[in-house]
């Protein structure tokens, strides 16, 4: 398969209006971007090694195919089919991670990538806010929660996440709760 460069923001944004993603949704996705790019800048800062460009455009085509999904009622997984979206468009490595920014491969102790941050990150944005893991998933909760099995499969997913949020902060020189701010200076 030909692979094409990784795409910028302005080429991020193209493909999100080529695949008539909703405002809302872009909104969305340039906020996981900007927790994204946060908390690559604190890694990279710190002498740890993740691709700003790959995090970057993974956060921002993250969701491009949420909304086709919506409009087919559900019938798919929008990581899955962003997954398939972003291969036809000759980006494998964007693909790769757009396919776990819900449930992650590799959920273990090895070294922290860039779909663990992209992951994470989209799990500290509810629409374009950015909020704390409980405020997420207790809106995940109200969302989807809708039977014993998904609050399940949903709680799970949260003790993951606060794993990886340790993970994450134990490089970094800031903490969970200061990334409001500093995205706030450095959009």
């Amino acid at each position: 398969m030909m692979s094409l460069p990784l795409p910028n923001e302005k080429a991020c944004l193209a493909l999100l209006e080529k695949y008539e993603t909703p405002d809302h949704i872009v909104r969305h996705c340039i906020k996981v971007r900007e927790v994204g790019k946060v908390l690559a800048d604190g890694l990279i800062r710190n002498n740890y090694h993740v691709d700003l460009e790959l995090v970057t455009a993974a956060c921002l085509l993250h969701d491009i195919a949420k909304y086709p999904c919506i409009l087919d009622r559900g019938k798919g997984y929008h990581d899955s089919h962003g997954e398939k979206m972003l291969n036809e468009e000759c980006l494998p490595l964007v693909a790769g991670i757009v396919a776990q920014h819900v449930i992650l491969k590799d959920q273990g102790d090895g070294p922290v990538k860039e779909e663990h941050l992209v992951n994470y990150a989209d799990k500290r944005v509810v629409h374009d806010r950015i909020v704390s893991l409980d405020e997420r998933f207790q809106y995940l909760a109200d969302t989807y929660g809708k039977n014993p099995k998904a609050l399940e499969l949903l709680d799970a997913m949260k003790r993951k996440t606060f794993d990886l949020e340790a993970r994450i902060f134990e490089l970094l020189d800031f903490r969970p709760e200061d990334l409001i701010r500093l995205v706030e200076d450095n959009p």
